[in-house]
């Protein structure tokens, strides 16, 4: 898909936006009251929540699967808490 992207940018409105429907779902509770911190918190959440992040945790800096998610799950944490105060058990 990245490789599509970059060569066919025109086919970027075709793929599937799942991460974006999921981090609406988890953070419907809180978009009424803080829709500012929400809408930045979507974006922040878009780019750790991805196959990019994984490929860089796991390519690059050689972590296995199961670390790299750990890694992203601990980065989303932590954005999370930054954006709207603790949320829920560590």
């Amino acid at each position: 898909m990245i490789a599509a992207t970059i060569t066919r940018p025109e086919a970027v409105a075709a793929r599937p936006a799942l991460r974006l429907g999921l981090i609406d779902h988890a953070l419907a509770r809180w978009t009424e009251a803080q829709a500012e911190a929400i809408v930045q918190l979507k974006r922040d959440l878009a780019v750790v929540i991805s196959a990019e992040a994984l490929f860089t945790l796991m390519d690059l800096l050689g972590l296995d699967a199961e670390d790299a998610i750990a890694s992203a799950v601990r980065t989303a944490t932590a954005l999370t808490r930054a954006a709207l105060g603790p949320v829920g058990p560590d």
